[in-house]
């Protein structure tokens, strides 16, 4: 079942997340942000539009915003890879634009990271922006 996320979801949803992202942003060489940042993130964002797919407990959450005729999808994430998850929350995503009338669904995904790049192009995402920035070591 997909549902609003509650206030008293965040804590959970942001350990989940620690947990998912502390082995991803392994791979690409970089520190997750803490669950606590986290949870306070989504608490800053509560009036977004965020969803938890929750089977008795918490195994996805999606968030995104809505601009003019576009969503821009802020993030998701599930606790298990491979279950069909994420395919039933961008499934959820996709009727909501629907219901919405929207035009154009953005993200951003690291590029180092083949697997969500791979699973957004299996849904017909395509590449549009190259991001690019620069990393200081200035105050060190």
């Amino acid at each position: 079942m997909i549902r609003r996320v509650t206030l008293k979801d965040f804590k959970q949803i942001a350990k989940l997340y620690y947990a998912e992202m502390s082995k991803q942003f392994k791979d690409v060489g970089e520190a997750p942000i803490t669950a606590k940042k986290y949870e306070q993130i989504l608490a800053k964002n509560q009036k977004a539009q965020m969803f938890v797919l929750d089977t008795n407990n918490i195994k996805g959450f999606i968030w995104f915003a809505k601009n003019k005729k576009e969503f821009n999808l802020e993030e998701i994430f599930v606790t298990e890879k491979g279950k069909g998850y994420g395919k039933q929350l961008m499934d959820f995503l996709l009727g909501e634009a629907k219901k919405h009338k929207i035009q154009k669904i953005n993200l951003d995904v690291h590029f180092k990271n083949q697997a969500a790049q791979d699973f957004f192009k299996k849904l017909g995402f395509s590449e549009r922006t190259i991001e690019m920035s620069l990393d200081l070591q200035c105050g060190k």
